[in-house]
């Protein structure tokens, strides 16, 4: 059984790589777009930063995972593992990144169920700090955003809180005494021995977003030299604003137009040509990210299991 599973893993991660090919691909880049140093030290300075922190956001729902299991779980097993599961992303469906990751319950043996609700807290705080940092950013200009958006989050809140409750309610009458189970096991994970592996889960993304804005700044500085202090701070907010606006929308997966439909909402006009610019170098930067935070953590566990 466990030969098979691999040969279907390795189908499955061949046909991502497929996808993230196709992907650039249909970005159709002009390489007379990369002839300004600016553009290039933007592209380099997205893909080095964001291949960190891919690699490092295996951490918070590494934490996570070993509060709610309670197992000592590696850094050296989540790693190479959330890399992976993170290029599935590519693939049609946009949730094959988060069941690739229930790959770690498997290989460490603990419960899947364990992974899954650490993969649920992953994405809550993603999603939590990044819309946290977007306002703080934005300022003022959140207010005309929600006015425009704000319908989607709506949508999806009543959504996710129906599934939720019904899930609840499904597990409580079919499996009562195994959710009692969970329930309680949960619980020790705010004892005072796990509770500060919670805390540092839900603190990281603080970091990793304050690291991601001052990448974007930066970018933005470099592609939009134009614009004010001011503008290139809330187009910032906005990028970060849209991803989420993205994330959430159904049938826009990686945000594909969305992105530069809320910058360009936010600045106007006077910045179009080079707003789109910028986010097709954030996509191409996050492209390479992707595959290069992928091939480190293979390399990295080749090195650990040779150095057993």
């Amino acid at each position: 059984m466990k030969k098979y599973i691999k040969i279907a893993g390795n189908v499955i991660m061949a046909a991502a790589l497929v996808f993230v090919v196709k992907k650039l691909l249909d970005m159709d880049v002009s390489p007379s777009q990369f002839r300004s140093g600016r553009v290039l030290a933007a592209l380099v300075a997205g893909a080095v930063i964001q291949t960190f922190i891919i690699i490092f956001s295996s951490i918070p729902w590494l934490l996570f995972t070993r509060s709610l299991s309670g197992v000592r779980i590696p850094f050296s097993s989540a790693m190479p593992v959330y890399t992976r599961s993170n290029i599935y992303k590519y693939l049609p469906g946009n949730v094959f990144q988060y069941v690739g990751r229930n790959q770690l319950a498997a290989d460490m043996k603990i419960s899947h169920v364990d992974v899954a609700c650490a993969t649920i807290l992953d994405i809550l705080f993603s999603v939590l700090w990044a819309g946290i940092f977007s306002v703080i950013l934005l300022g003022a200009r959140i207010a005309e955003l929600l006015e425009k958006y704000g319908r989607n989050f709506i949508l999806v809140g009543a959504a996710g809180t129906a599934l939720a409750a019904v899930l609840v309610i499904v597990l409580r009458m079919k499996f009562r005494d195994k959710f009692r189970e969970y329930i309680s096991r949960y619980s020790k994970a705010f004892e005072k021995g796990r509770r500060g592996q919670l805390a540092g889960g839900i603190s990281y993304y603080f970091a990793n977003n304050a690291v991601s804005a001052a990448m974007y700044f930066i970018c933005m500085a470099l592609i939009v030299p134009d614009a004010s202090v001011k503008e290139q701070i809330v187009l910032t907010g906005a990028f970060m604003f849209a991803w989420i606006v993205g994330f959430v929308t159904p049938g826009a997966p990686g945000g594909i137009g969305i992105r530069e439909g809320v910058m360009i909402f936010v600045s106007g006009d006077r910045y179009s040509d080079r707003i789109i610019l910028f986010v097709l170098v954030m996509r191409i930067s996050s492209v390479i990210a992707d595959v290069a935070a992928f091939v480190t953590g293979r390399i990295y566990l080749k090195i650990k299991q040779n150095g057993r």
